[in-house]
């Protein structure tokens, strides 16, 4: 199988290709490694290198990486990027586009499939309505379309699924291919350890989360808790790394520990650090229908949790009731973390790497080709 990927450079404020970072990153090496022939091209926001990678990992599977700068003039940037994917497209005659990232890419794919006579699938690593592209109106009916016309449409959650299928009018193959994780990065480790390079205090009681802990994610919770419920503030401390939202404010209290935008290399440090991480979240366009990449890394460090009853939490978590809490209900967090902090209950879901995501992917593209 022959497979173009077009996309973005930078999501979840990471660079796909400067931290080799996550879905964008891995699923292709995943495709590669089951013998497909992968090129990627990304549409960098910021100033990087556009010199081709080709990225070849320790078994010897290869991706092609191709990167073109938005640039000061935005429409010059998107005019090269979109020449560049029309050659591509053309001179390599794949077998399939797979359009990751937002609307517009999702548009892109859909457009060149036609043109090229090729397989589209879309990939929704988030619900793609609560972005900005999405609420132009002519982008957002040409999505729409999009999304239910493609031969394939690849969610990151069962309840993305669902409500692509319930209100697109979606019938064709809808494929969940959630995060996943690598095992040799996000793992269990010495806590005495992970606290000491962090320069964390050792002999207390931590509780914390990383990634966007901005208010209006629902980390709140967590600086709201500190505050304000004395059963919490008077016997942990709390320590958060990751972007934040200008308005969000970190409270000034020596039991809170703010460690700012970790290197990638360190998360896993920082989560070992831990005695319960917090998988907060809140209802809305965004955290009904997001996958929490940040759970599966804090089960990998084999770290208890709790959890906001949102979303995919709520369906993943359903035989797990005692790690949820109820956002904006301070009286659950808190009694949630305390019976955590005792009992330590770990859940029992699998989680899945990424060579068995690409395989979900790769099904689905060969499903789709039989089937056009």
């Amino acid at each position: 199988m022959h497979v173009v990927v077009l996309t973005k450079r930078q999501y979840t404020n990471r660079d796909v290709i400067d931290d080799r970072y996550g879905r964008l990153w891995e699923i292709p090496l995943g495709l590669a490694g089951q013998n497909c022939r992968v090129t990627c091209l990304c549409l960098s926001y910021q100033k990087r290198s556009s010199a081709p990678l080709d990225y070849v990992d320790a078994n010897g599977n290869s991706v092609k990486w191709i990167s073109v700068n938005l640039g000061f003039f935005k429409v010059t940037g998107l005019l090269k990027y979109l020449y560049l994917a029309n050659k591509i497209i053309r001179d390599e005659r794949p077998d399939v586009i797979w359009s990751c990232s937002d609307t517009i890419y999702a548009i892109f794919g859909y457009c060149f499939s036609k043109l090229h006579k090729c397989i589209s699938i879309v990939d929704l690593y988030d619900n793609f309505e609560y972005f900005g592209s999405y609420k132009v109106p002519f982008l957002r009916g040409l999505y729409r379309k999009v999304v239910r016309e493609s031969d394939g449409v690849s969610c990151v959650s069962e309840s993305l699924s669902r409500h692509i299928v319930a209100t697109y009018g979606r019938t064709k193959n809808t494929t969940v291919i959630t995060n996943a994780v690598d095992s040799s990065v996000f793992r269990p480790m010495d806590k005495r350890e992970c606290r000491d390079k962090l320069g964390l205090p050792q002999d207390v009681k931590i509780i914390g989360s990383a990634g966007d802990i901005s208010n209006y994610r629902g980390a709140d919770m967590m600086y709201r808790a500190m505050l304000e419920k004395s059963a919490i503030s008077g016997t942990v401390q709390l320590a958060v790394a990751g972007y934040r939202t200008p308005d969000t404010k970190i409270p000034n209290n020596e039991n809170v520990h703010d460690l700012g935008m970790l290197p990638f290399a360190d998360v896993p440090v920082f989560l070992n650090s831990l005695d319960l991480a917090i998988v907060y979240n809140r209802r809305s366009s965004f955290g009904d229908y997001c996958f929490p990449q940040k759970f599966y890394e804090m089960l990998a460090c084999h770290v208890p949790i709790v959890a906001a009853n949102v979303g995919e939490m709520s369906l993943l978590l359903a035989g797990d009731q005692h790690l949820l809490y109820e956002d904006g209900d301070l009286e659950s967090l808190a009694s949630a973390i305390q019976r955590q902090l005792k009992e330590r209950r770990l859940t029992g879901l699998q989680i899945p790497s990424w060579q068995e995501q690409a395989s979900l992917l790769l099904n689905q593209m060969e499903t789709a080709f039989t089937h056009k």
